[in-house]
């Protein structure tokens, strides 16, 4: 996929997902570690958000899994989140958070 195709694909999937138009405007590169540990090493897309209620921007950026499947994650600029690092820092939180409630053993099932 093309640089292009895949910033319009992160545009479509924000558009899709939060229910607003989504203007591409820079890209910025993060890089986040933990204790010597590289945690997320890549390029953030930044886009600016028309007709979402509580942001004006979104963060987002996406990977290529094994089977050729993409994940986009997709992260609003509403406090704390006010930059793409601390866009990934949420989303490394959020995924640890879900990692850790699907392995709750005490958690009701439904």
């Amino acid at each position: 996929m093309g640089a292009m195709n895949y910033v319009a694909e992160l545009g479509a999937t924000i558009q899709r997902i939060h229910q607003c138009t989504a203007a591409h405007s820079r890209t910025e590169t993060v890089r986040e570690t933990a204790d010597g540990r590289v945690l997320f090493e890549g390029k953030v897309e930044v886009f600016a958000l028309l007709g979402h209620d509580r942001a004006l921007r979104c963060y987002a950026w996406g990977h290529l899994h094994d089977g050729g499947q993409w994940e986009v994650t997709t992260v609003l600029a509403i406090p704390p989140v006010i930059s793409a690092s601390s866009a990934v820092l949420a989303a490394i939180a959020a995924e640890i958070q879900e990692l850790h409630h699907d392995s709750d053993p005490d958690r009701p099932t439904g």
